[in-house]
């Protein structure tokens, strides 16, 4: 990790290709919560809380458009929280819309990710925090994150955001474990089979199918829509 100076004279964080990847795999495995090839769930509230020691708000009081918020403070555990809207549709109603579970756990999983790749830029420095463009007091770095801000796909030019979204990516999906449990899902490319295979992979990640077909593609496990595993 190092920093560099943005386009318009800002200065921001640079990781290494795979860096990222890296980790959010160490930090998995310090928190004791690696997922197994036949167990690959990741518990991410307890990663949030137990081992990012970070104050979890399921059920916070957000604008419609906010999915959720890290705020961080010098001297206390930062403060992460999600709309209440989005924590009710996927865990306290009777019937949970298709790709909802997977949205909440996307944005916990996106917090964590601030919390892991950017806590450490202004911690013991508060001046450090003029690397964030972002809205603070002098005290305060906050995160706000927007729906369109929270995705798989390049969505967001927010440089922040964009490393939040790999980071949700490597900690839901760890790619030493992905790889193993897509290349024994997928043994027929067609276009049925490698959907089939794309549902049944979301499922037992506990993300949507949308995050999955992404993650093979971005891991080169397939090309395009319905190319070839790698050897």
């Amino acid at each position: 990790m190092r920093t560099y100076r943005g386009p318009e004279g800002d200065e921001r964080i640079w990781f290494e290709d795979g860096e990222i990847e890296r980790i959010m795999e160490d930090e998995l495995r310090r928190a004791g919560l690696m997922p197994r090839v036949d167990n690959p769930v990741v518990d991410v509230e307890a990663f949030v809380e137990r081992h990012l020691k970070a104050s979890l708000d399921q059920y916070a009081d957000l604008e419609t458009h906010v999915l959720g918020l890290t705020e961080f403070r010098p001297g206390q555990e930062p403060h992460v929280r999600i709309n209440k809207d989005l924590t009710e549709s996927a865990m306290d109603s009777d019937w949970c819309p298709p790709g909802v579970e997977g949205r909440w756990r996307a944005t916990v999983a996106h917090e964590g990710a601030h919390v892991v790749l950017h806590r450490l830029l202004f911690e013991g420095d508060p001046a450090q925090m003029a690397l964030f463009d972002a809205s603070h007091s002098p005290q305060t770095l906050l995160f706000r994150c927007l729906k369109r801000d929270v995705a798989y796909r390049g969505r967001t030019t927010d440089w922040r955001e964009v490393q939040a979204n790999r980071g949700m990516a490597a900690l839901l999906m760890p790619k030493t474990v992905f790889m193993k449990v897509a290349r024994r899902e997928v043994s027929d490319t067609s276009p049925a089979a490698l959907e089939a295979a794309t549902r049944q992979l979301a499922a037992r990640f506990a993300v949507s199918r949308e995050a999955t077909g992404i993650r093979l593609r971005t891991l080169g496990l397939v090309t395009g829509g319905t190319g070839l595993f790698e050897p």
